[in-house]
């Protein structure tokens, strides 16, 4: 496969394209298995420009898995995947999933990730953390890297951070190092494997509005979370994912507050307790 840009393609939730016509990331029908385990069943997603997306669920239900094909760190057996006009994989005429390399290596230039263990490197600084990929990876100027690094450091109060090592840092302080390292490569969308796991009421709150912030911006949002109530109060709208299948999807309000699967009702009755 060497053509990676799309031809106008439908999406199963049309109301939420963005302005530009193509949703920031599309899937559509993806599968995934491991041996006889079938962990994804025909998932379909979209993330439109501006928007932030919460994929809740419990663990297990294939919340993980999604994302790390999302990353390009897995790869899905079957479905399509679009980062933009940039089509990443198709399906085969027998449903295989099909991968254009040069579309995964554009695609990763294309979004960042904040995992939930952060995976700074310790013996790093924050600037250096921060700087790294966009000098090495990207082959930015490092001058000009290091500027814009100072920029985002400001903006989310690390400006008097940037000498230290991760040690030296508090949980929230550690995040928000990888949330600037994942900015500093430029990215149309940004994911979050758990964005709140470890943080307490404070730092959560702080978590919600930068990504409110970035949403504000034009950043489009994937979060990976098991957490309802933060799902509820950062998104435009929230995807339920039960035994590897988005069982619901929409506007927080309707899914949380009169779900129609009665999977969902159980699943939130339950988180909710």
């Amino acid at each position: 496969m060497t053509n990676s840009h799309l031809r106008p393609i439908p999406t199963p939730e049309v109301s939420f394209a963005s302005a530009t016509g193509l949703p920031a990331v599309y899937l559509r029908g993806a599968r995934k298995s491991f041996g006889q385990n079938e962990i994804l069943r025909g998932v379909d997603l979209t993330i439109s420009k501006g928007e932030v997306l919460s994929l809740l669920g419990p663990s297990g239900a294939g919340k993980s898995t999604i994302l790390r094909c999302l990353a390009t760190l897995d790869k899905f057996d079957g479905g399509e995947l679009a980062y933009g006009s940039l089509r990443v994989c198709t399906n085969d005429p027998q449903g295989k999933a099909v991968y254009d390399s040069e579309a995964m290596c554009k695609a990763r230039m294309k979004f960042g990730i904040v995992f939930q263990d952060y995976n700074l490197f310790p013996h790093f600084s924050v600037m250096r953390n921060v700087t790294d990929a966009p000098i090495c990876v990207q082959g930015r100027d490092p001058e000009e890297v290091e500027e814009q690094a100072r920029g985002i450091l400001q903006k989310l109060g690390l400006a008097e951070r940037a000498d230290m090592v991760p040690c030296q840092l508090s949980g929230g302080q550690q995040q928000r190092v990888a949330i600037a390292r994942a900015l500093c490569m430029n990215p149309n969308v940004l994911f979050f494997d758990e964005a709140t796991s470890a943080l307490d009421p404070k730092l959560t709150e702080e978590m919600l509005k930068i990504i409110r912030d970035l949403a504000g911006e034009g950043m489009a949002i994937g979060i990976v979370t098991h957490e309802v109530g933060f799902a509820r109060d950062v998104s435009d709208r929230i995807a339920v994912m039960l035994d590897g299948e988005i069982a619901e999807v929409g506007k927080p309000e309707d899914v949380l507050g009169s779900p129609r699967d009665e999977r969902v009702a159980a699943f939130l009755s339950h988180s909710m307790e």
